[in-house]
């Protein structure tokens, strides 16, 4: 009987130095194991060579002909690849290269775990995703991004302060001034949300938080709301640009009479858990020292 769960997409990031010369330990280590690997057709003139038995394929077909995505990289990478992997229903494991690694399940030194991987001995962790849609005055969708973490309407001009209303199912929850307001699933409530002063959820909670960011007021707080809820954030005509972010690097500038549509997304992450660190542990492990 073949061998299940042995096809693994790599989802490489390429900027940085150490992920590129890791890559060939990895890719050595997972041949080695009985692995099929496939990557983006992008990296085909850099590795065809020295491995011809690597599969280079365009993004969706590689991802499709998978069983698991394999992310060298940190966090970031982790989140650029999430709502494609969510949305072909492949699970995520992550080698973490960067600088957190909160996300990211396994060092250099944990490569003999991936071979937990076929045998499934392995435990899923669901995460849900966020659903983000910018509409006019009429309506009309702008814009549309879908992320894990959050998304983050922030001012554009820092010098100058923001005005914004976050309504919750059609009931204003808040108006105020500001830098900016964060709204995030469980999975982000550990980044952005919580440097602004949100509190920390558990990752497998079905909430979602929003937690405005320098809120010129003494009663503005952050709060959590059912993942079920539909968050929408309105800004009035003034002399600050707007911008959107969704985790990061799904970007838009906000023109007048755009607003702002937040809910879960329809089709959920899964991260696959192979050390056995618990969410706490790696709270303490990742939040509790300065790492610059």
């Amino acid at each position: 009987m073949p061998a299940q769960n042995n096809r693994v997409f790599i989802y490489p990031n390429p900027t940085r130095d150490n992920t590129v010369k890791a890559l060939p330990e990895i890719f050595d280590h997972l041949l080695g194991s009985g692995y099929k690997i496939s990557m983006e057709d992008r990296y085909k003139d850099i590795f065809a060579a020295e491995y011809p038995v690597v599969s280079f394929l365009p993004l969706d077909s590689a991802i499709e002909q998978s069983d698991f995505i394999l992310v060298v990289g940190g966090d970031g990478t982790i989140l650029h690849i999430a709502p494609d992997a969510s949305r072909l229903d492949k699970p995520v494991v992550g080698i973490n290269l960067g600088t957190m690694g909160f996300l990211s399940e396994l060092d250099m030194s944990d490569l003999d775990l991936l071979e937990n991987i076929p045998k499934k001995k392995y435990q899923p962790d669901s995460r849900i995703m966020i659903d983000v849609t910018v509409v006019d005055a009429r309506g009309k969708a702008v814009f549309h991004g879908v992320g894990l973490n959050d998304a983050v309407v922030m001012k554009g001009d820092i010098a100058k302060i923001a005005k914004m209303s976050v309504s919750v199912n059609g009931s204003k929850v808040m108006s105020f001034a500001g830098d900016g307001v964060v709204a995030c699933t469980p999975t982000g409530s550990t980044a952005y949300s919580l440097s602004a002063g949100g509190p920390i959820i558990e990752p497998t909670s079905s909430c979602l938080v929003v937690t405005p960011v320098c809120p010129h007021s003494l009663g503005i707080k952050s709060f959590v709301v059912s993942s079920d809820r539909e968050i929408k954030v309105t800004v009035p005509t003034q002399e600050n640009t707007i911008k959107l972010s969704v985790d990061g690097f799904q970007n838009h500038d906000l023109n007048e009479g755009e607003s702002i549509i937040i809910k879960q997304a329809e089709k959920k992450l899964t991260l696959m858990r192979l050390t056995g660190i618990g969410f706490y542990q790696r709270i303490n492990q990742k939040l509790s020292i300065e790492r610059f």
